[in-house]
């Protein structure tokens, strides 16, 4: 079954949210509930969910979202990003620094 774009949008959101928790090299147990909270929420499929939860607890190199697709919906994007960064009750100066980042990346002034 091919994915709806809501679902590839979830998805890639979700991978643009590891980026944001682990901005600070920390993955703290609050944004792993969000994250995980999130994607089940928003249907991503369950294998893509472990998959990506699992890249970031070893270490590894995190997937990089694709921009053509959150560019669609830069507020939610944003929005998400933002509740994420201060989900663990800090606003760490590389998380402010990436939410920025975002931003010129999604073309948003």
């Amino acid at each position: 079954m091919t994915p709806s774009a809501e679902d590839r949008f979830n998805t890639e959101i979700i991978k643009l949210l590891l980026q944001v928790a682990w901005s600070d090299r920390q993955l703290t147990h609050a944004e792993h509930l969000v994250i995980f909270g999130l994607g089940r929420s928003w249907n991503v499929p369950e294998a893509d969910l472990q998959s990506l939860l699992g890249a970031l607890k070893a270490g590894g190199p995190l997937p990089e979202p694709d921009l053509a697709i959150l560019r669609t919906r830069p507020d939610d994007v944003l929005e998400a990003a933002r509740a994420l960064a201060v989900s663990d009750g800090s606003f760490a100066d590389s998380e402010k620094a990436l939410i920025d980042r975002i931003k010129g990346m999604l073309s948003i002034p």
